[in-house]
C-alpha cells in the first residue's frame, strides 16, 4: 500500500473542528452542584437517555434525599452527538473541574450514561482532578 493509499483508507479530522472540547462540571454540565447536595449520589435513576427510547441511567439521586444529579438537556444533546456523530471521531473530550466534592463528581461521571453503556466519564479523554 502506498503512502497516499494509506491516507485515503484512513479517516482525517476536520480542521476546522477543535482538537479538544473540555468541559465544566457543576452547573454547566450537570446540576445541581456537587456542594450543594447533602450526601453522595449513588441510587442510579433510569430513563430515556436520548429520546429515542434506549434506557439507561439519567442520573443519580442522594439516598434517603430527593435530590438528582442530572445532565443538563443541551449538554445530554452535545453529547450524544459527539457520541454518535463519526464526525468528531478525532476530537478529544475532558473536563476541566471536579468539583468541591470531587467523589460525588466522579460517581456521577462513571454512572450517568449518554448512551447504554457507555458513561460520561467513559467519554473522557482527560478528566481534571
Amino acid at each position: 500500500m502506498t503512502k497516499h493509499e494509506s491516507m485515503k483508507s484512513s479517516p482525517t479530522r476536520d480542521p476546522s473542528l477543535p482538537s479538544m472540547i473540555v468541559f465544566d462540571l457543576d452547573d454547566c454540565l450537570w446540576t445541581p452542584e456537587m456542594h450543594e447536595l447533602p450526601g453522595m449520589p449513588e441510587i442510579p435513576v433510569h430513563g430515556d437517555l436520548n429520546g429515542n427510547g434506549q434506557k439507561g441511567v439519567v442520573g443519580l439521586q442522594v439516598p434517603r434525599y430527593r435530590d438528582t444529579v442530572v445532565l443538563y438537556d443541551g449538554a445530554r444533546k452535545v453529547l450524544h452527538e459527539l457520541a454518535t456523530n463519526p464526525l468528531y471521531e478525532g476530537v478529544l473530550l475532558a473536563t476541566a473541574s471536579s468539583s468541591l466534592e470531587p467523589s460525588y463528581s466522579y460517581a456521577c461521571l462513571d454512572q450517568i450514561e449518554i448512551l447504554p453503556g457507555l458513561t460520561v466519564g467513559e467519554m473522557m479523554r482527560y478528566v481534571g482532578k
